[in-house]
């Protein structure tokens, strides 16, 4: 009695006792249930969270086979679905729900997507069950109907909020802006967006426009919010730096998974950033930047948690190398034999026809103009009209043998250009244009790959003077097909390959350059395209590159 007296002179109102009692009861619950049962305490601060965990791919480009990467070999159909396979299995039994999503380019970019139009990867794309997709800018390659055919037959929504489809359209009606999934009861909004750029890089034709992807993904996240959605992820095929200016022009976005500039990130090879990229939005939210590189060589992991606002409290993953320590699956490797049965006979299609030998021999090919350098350039060249380019160089080392006289067949390109190269386009100074081909006659004495054959210009070296110092004369064609000498202060659109681009055969310019464009365009598919349409062929030498 005397204690609480003394309790009661401290605490002066009724109020205050009350407080103390209150605050006294509380704490003496909780300690009994830590005592008691330390795992209920976890159940009830997990049920303040929600979990969930990403799976993603991007720009996988037909590549359903494993590709070559330095000295070992990466991804597979098969192989990826034996990972994601285990990591289902690993989500199941912690509880955590899975979603599995692609952001674009599923089409072109192997003789599989040429024989198949994208039926083939779709039907493993169905296998392995995907939650959504959104569309790229390479899925108009051939045009509406394909797509709509794709689309018809998938079995997971491919969205894209900034197409403007007309009602005339066989792609009308199959494209929706967004899609909300479920899961665990909670409710997920996704939307898509594909890069305005397809018009000029694609064959997109009538009755479909692309509208500004800022403006339409806040349409999108006003119509998902209106809905009660408050997790909300964007599936963007527009490049990674368009990611980061949505990231932080577009509020409520909690997860960006993007695509089309076959960026590497996190623990990939020549990755510049973090994975996730964390940025902020205009106010101040976190929002998680993530991609997946290309050709299925990787799988992005994201995990991430949030409250029960929806606002993201916790984040972590990585994107997971599929090397050949991975066993293949084995009904995936089943039916990818059956589909790799017709693309030989493709291989040994006859797709072209050629009055003269050119010659692939490699000390012509690295130490001067050769009309088959000529020919692989101009082929790159009208490949990327339509992107306004000006100039092509691609490195001699690249092309490792020549096409007969008479029939040009789908394996004589391929042989001639066995390195799965894909076609970039960036914006070059005059004076970086030029750092380029000195980069490209430098090392001529050894025959090195690096020697330039290009098309678009000519330019004059001399070997007699040293390194750095060669290239004396360069002009430049205009629209008319007249030349002009090449500007040191203007931009130029240069076409090339992804291995220039990457600063490869000492390329460091090209690495420098400005808008870099992966357009996914193989090289061995523009060259066949070109040779197709050119045929009967007769190149020749033009003084595009002269040697004093």
């Amino acid at each position: 009695m005397k204690e609480f007296k003394a309790i009661s002179n401290y605490f002066k109102t009724k109020h205050q006792i009350r407080q103390f009692l209150y605050i006294l009861l509380v704490f003496s619950f909780t300690f009994l249930i830590a005592i008691a049962s330390p795992a209920l305490l976890h159940s009830v601060a997990q049920e303040e969270r929600f979990s969930l965990r990403i799976l993603h791919t991007n720009d996988h480009h037909a590549h359903l086979e494993p590709v070559k990467f330095g000295d070992r070999l990466l991804g597979g159909i098969s192989r990826r679905r034996t990972l994601i396979d285990q990591i289902r299995a690993e989500s199941k039994s912690d509880r955590e729900p899975l979603l599995l999503f692609d952001a674009g380019d599923i089409f072109q970019g192997t003789l599989y997507f040429n024989q198949y139009l994208g039926q083939a990867d779709l039907d493993f794309y169905n296998a392995l069950a995907y939650d959504a997709g959104t569309i790229g800018n390479h899925e108009f390659d051939r045009g509406q109907q394909v797509l709509a055919d794709f689309l018809s037959k998938a079995k997971f929504p491919l969205v894209s909020a900034n197409l403007d489809i007309a009602i005339t359209s066989p792609l009308y009606d199959k494209i929706r802006p967004w899609h909300i999934l479920e899961v665990k009861g909670e409710k997920i909004g996704v939307f898509g967006l594909t890069t305005p750029d397809t018009a000029i890089l694609s064959n997109v034709g009538e009755g479909v426009k692309f509208t500004d992807p800022i403006a339409a993904a806040r349409s999108s996240v006003l119509a998902l919010k209106q809905q009660g959605i408050n997790k909300i992820v964007a599936l963007t095929h527009i490049g990674f730096e368009n990611d980061l200016a949505l990231a932080r022009q577009v509020s409520d976005i909690d997860i960006i998974i993007g695509a089309h500039s076959h960026t590497p990130v996190g623990n990939i090879p020549n990755a510049n950033h973090p994975y996730p990229l964390v940025e902020k939005n205009s106010t101040k939210e976190p929002v998680l930047v993530v991609t997946d590189w290309e050709w299925g060589k990787y799988v992005g992991d994201l995990s991430v948690s949030f409250d029960r606002a929806g606002k993201l409290i916790a984040w972590a993953g990585k994107p997971h190398g599929i090397d050949m320590a991975i066993a293949p699956n084995r009904e995936f490797e089943t039916k990818l034999k059956a589909y790799a049965a017709p693309i030989e006979a493709m291989r040994q299609k006859v797709i072209g026809k050629s009055l003269v030998a050119l010659d692939g021999d490699r000390v012509k090919m690295r130490t001067s103009e050769t009309s088959l350098g000529n020919l692989v350039a101009d082929a790159i060249l009208a490949k990327t009209k339509r992107d306004l380019v000006q100039v092509v160089l691609v490195n001699a080392g690249g092309i490792r043998s020549g096409f007969p006289m008479g029939d040009i067949t789908m394996g004589n390109v391929l042989e001639a250009l066995p390195f799965g190269n894909t076609i970039t386009r960036v914006e070059l100074t005059g004076q970086q244009l030029q750092a380029a081909l000195e980069n490209g006659v430098s090392l001529v004495e050894q025959e090195e790959g690096r020697f330039p054959q290009v098309a678009g210009m000519h330019f004059v070296w001399d070997a007699k003077l040293p390194a750095g110092k060669r290239v004396i004369k360069i002009e430049i064609e205009d629209e008319s097909g007249n030349f002009h000498l090449l500007n040191p202060q203007a931009i130029y659109r240069v076409a090339t390959t992804n291995f220039l681009t990457s600063g490869g055969d000492g390329y460091r310019t090209f690495a420098e350059g400005k808008n870099l464009l992966e357009t996914g365009y193989l090289m061995a598919d523009a060259i066949a395209e070109y040779i197709s349409a050119s045929s009967p062929l007769q190149p020749k030498i033009e003084n595009r590159i002269v040697r004093q």
